[in-house]
Formats: structure tokens, sequence, C-alpha cells
């Protein structure tokens, strides 16, 4: 029997493919992964969620709530400061940490959960502590704060060179002194489909209708190129929230709004399971990831790619890092950029083509099998 590893998910995050969140998402496919290679995993998560185990144990805590009142931030924050506990945080989280077995001693993941790492370094001394961060946000924290976490963590995992280096900025460590490992895909789920000649190409956006994800800029470039005569279709599935019963928020009403320009040239479709995304994005030609926001390592880009998708998005984040040159990059400081590139796209199918070709060579860089053996590599490394 191999190695027993633990995901320990911050509360509000839910471990289930119906869900779209990137933290029960990375946290289900590494756990795959590591069935796969003989090992056993261990869970812990929210009470409150919907979660779905299936081989792997399921432990649940009760949760004081889903984030700190400004209050106890302010508190903890001024605690940093000084070099101290952020005691708050330790209380807030500590439900969590006191889930896992006694005597714990494999590799404990700690999904964003930065000011967890010392609380569990007293709770579960003999654990192996693996802190995995998803995001940049984490800069508030004092540099002497986040080096004290890198020496104290067993390893340090950073979903992109960008998140590293912002993670790391005004520590005085090197990047060496953390692993990046880039998100996956499962082969299984996401492959080409069949191209289907003469029609109009279909352009993809999946995610949340959230302002920082751009979906308004991609509706208005439709707009622009479908006033211009360009043939497509779009299609945008998702919702304000990441499941599909949320009710519509007013940005995702504007976004809709602004879309009925385009007549039945837009389909809007509701989150879908992530057990069958992979059909909507065989269904698609292009896929358009417009962010706004400083995306670490979008899931969708790295899908989309692994479906031999035509891949439009803007370069900011850990974007290029995951496309590198299997996808086509917009300026989003540049009005009208969006429109150019995408009308570019849909009027050359040479075009579309070579970026397919680029795209399947980039995603059979980038399974969860792939990210997996990084991952396990780097622990073995790290053994104290």
């Amino acid at each position: 029997m191999g190695e027993t590893w633990a995901h320990v998910l911050p509360p509000g995050e839910v471990y289930s493919p119906a869900s779209g969140g990137s933290l029960g998402t990375v946290a289900a496919d590494l756990t795959r992964e590591h069935t796969r290679h003989g090992g056993d995993t261990v869970i812990v998560a929210d009470r409150a969620g919907e979660h779905r185990s299936r081989e792997e144990r399921l432990l649940v805590y009760d949760s004081p709530g889903e984030t700190l009142d400004e209050h106890a931030r302010r508190e903890d924050d001024e605690s940093a400061g000084r070099g101290e506990r952020r005691a708050h945080y330790a209380a807030f989280f500590q439900p969590a940490l006191e889930a896992l077995p006694a005597g714990f001693d494999g590799p404990v993941v700690l999904h964003n959960a930065v000011a967890a790492v010392p609380e569990l370094r007293r709770i579960r001394p003999r654990a192996r502590i693996c802190l995995y961060l998803h995001a940049d946000m984490f800069r508030s924290f004092p540099a002497a704060e986040r080096a004290r976490v890198v020496a104290e963590a067993d390893l340090v995992v950073c979903v992109s060179r960008f998140v590293a280096e912002r993670f790391l900025d005004g520590t005085g460590l090197p990047l060496s002194a953390v692993a990046v490992v880039l998100n996956g895909h499962d082969p299984a789920r996401f492959h080409p489909g069949p191209q289907p000649p003469g029609e109009a190409p279909v352009v993809l956006f999946t995610g949340r209708l959230a302002p920082e994800k751009g979906p308004m800029a991609l509706i208005n470039a439709s707009v622009e190129l479908a006033r211009a005569g360009a043939r497509f279709r779009l299609r945008m599935v998702g919702n304000a929230e990441l499941h599909a019963s949320s009710a519509p928020d007013r940005y995702e009403r504007q976004v809709k709004h602004r879309a009925s320009l385009l007549g039945d040239r837009v389909e809007f479709s509701p989150f879908v399971d992530r057990a069958v995304i992979g059909e909507v994005y065989r269904a698609a030609d292009v896929l358009c990831v417009p962010s706004l926001c400083e995306d670490a390592s979008p899931l969708v880009l790295t899908e989309g790619l692994a479906s031999g998708l035509a891949c439009l998005a803007s370069a900011r984040g850990g974007v290029p890092e995951v496309g590198r040159d299997a996808v086509r990059y917009f300026d989003y400081r540049r009005p009208g950029d969006l429109a150019r590139q995408l009308g570019r796209l849909l009027r050359e199918p040479a075009l579309r083509a070579e970026l397919r070709r680029r795209a399947l060579g980039r995603g059979r860089e980038l399974t969860w099998e792939s990210r997996y053996r990084l991952l396990r590599a780097r622990l073995a490394e790290a053994v104290r």
C-alpha cells in the first residue's frame, strides 16, 4: 500500500465534480492520480459543503464561518506585523486541522492556507506540510511572515511562476525556495473532437460571469464583429457563481442585456458539471479567456488546450506560462485588440488549425499525471 496523503480545504470550498472551484478540482485530480499510483487520500472539508467522495476518506469539520470578520483580520495583521502568530486565524482554522488523525505523518496539502502552517506544525508535528498556493492573494502578509512560512513548511507549491514571484517578493528568497506546478487536465475528459467543416466557428467562454473574468469584453468584441459581418456563434457557459442553480446577479443581467444585440448568434448556458464539461469544449472551435484579473493558472485554458481549441487569451498573470506559443494573446490595454485578434481567428481557418496543432502538443505536456509526478518528486526531496 502506498503513502497516505491529506488535502485540507478551507471553509467554503467544495470537494465535488459539480463545483468549478479550482481548489476542490485540483485536490480531486491529484487524489485520482495518487490512487492510480497505489496511494490513499484523506480529504478534510467543511461540513457545510455538498461534497462528493469516492474511494478517498472524507473527514468533515464544523467551520465557524467562511471568513474572519474585519476586526479579527485587522488584529491578526497587527500581530503578524510584530512577528507574532495570527491568533484569530489559528482559532478559525483549528477545527480543520484537528480533523486530521492524531499522529498523522504523511503529506498534508494545505490549500491557500498560509497562516495555518504554524498551527498545523503545532497540532500535528509529525505531518509533512505542503502549502499549495492557487492565487496571488497573500502579498499583504509581511515579507518576514511569508519567509517564515516557507521555512516552516516542508514544501510550498505555487500554481505558476507568477504566483511564486509575487509570494516571494521582498523575502530575499530565491525562486527555487518553492516549487512551481502548473495546473493540469484529465485526458479522459479533455480531448479533441471532430471538426465539422463549413459551419460558422463556435466561440466558447466558460467560467464565472464576473467582471474580473472579462465576459463583457468578449460580448462587446462580438457585437463589433457581428456588425462587421463576421460569421460565428458565441456560447457563454457559466453563472455568477460556480453552480448551475445560482441566481443571476446585476452584472450577469447586464452581460445578457448587452448580448441581446447578437440575437441568435449567442447562447447562454448555466454552469456545467465538470464530469461532462469536456463535451462543451469539443463542441467549440475557439476558446476565449478574456480575464481582466491576474489569473494564476486557469484550468479553463489548460482544458481548452487539451481539447484542441484555438485559444485566445489576455496575457496576464500566469496565462503565458500555461499557453506558451500555443495561445494567441490580445493586449487588454489596447482598445479593440480583442476584437481584432478574434476577428483573425474567425476569418482564417488555417490559423485556427495551426493553433489547434500547438494546443494539442501543449496539452500533452500538462496532464494531471505529469503534475502529480512532479509534486510527488518535490515532496520526496523535501523529506525532513
